[in-house]
């Protein structure tokens, strides 16, 4: 099976792309079908981000579904270059999740949502994520969060589950 993840189309002054991107659920069939040798050179190689990409954005999908929701999920890419991975709506406003295969993570990783925010103004969150390949959740600039990729669909879910206050 496989996700459309539409993109957000708000004119925020920009021209978007409107073209969906589409994800596999089955990191092992996009492996076959991309014709790598083995795990480790997936991750190695120029293939290593967009599955981490699309194990993070599966991961948001189970946590909707799980809920028993339609993952209210979308993605930013302007004519200008700028582009967030990932905008999941919690509590009626747009969260930018950026997602990196870097373990270091730097301000640079969060500048696309930074800028993001800065546009969208009341629709968006304060707050941007970094999922990426940390071993422990740290602050960035600008009230940014980066966090493993193995904590986030925990994170997600408790967002999705608990009530705004």
């Amino acid at each position: 099976m496989a996700h459309c993840l539409p993109s957000w189309c708000r004119n925020y002054g920009k021209r978007a792309v409107k073209t969906p991107k589409f994800y596999f659920y089955d990191a092992a069939l996009v492996n076959l079908l991309t014709r790598q040798p083995d795990a480790a050179s997936a991750l190695a190689g120029p293939m290593g981000g967009p599955l981490l990409e699309c194990g993070v954005v599966t991961e948001a999908v189970k946590a909707f579904m799980s809920l028993g929701r339609k993952p209210d999920m979308y993605f930013r890419r302007s004519h200008d270059g700028l582009e967030v991975d990932l905008l999941i709506v919690i509590d009626g406003r747009l969260r930018p999740v950026e997602i990196k295969l870097t373990a270091p993570p730097g301000a640079g990783h969060v500048e696309p949502s930074h800028r993001f925010l800065a546009v969208a103004g009341v629709e968006a969150s304060q707050q941007g994520i970094l999922v990426c390949r940390t071993v422990i959740q740290r602050a960035l600039p600008n009230g940014h969060t980066a966090m493993p990729w193995q904590s986030f669909p925990d994170w997600l879910l408790k967002r999705l589950t608990t009530p705004v206050i």
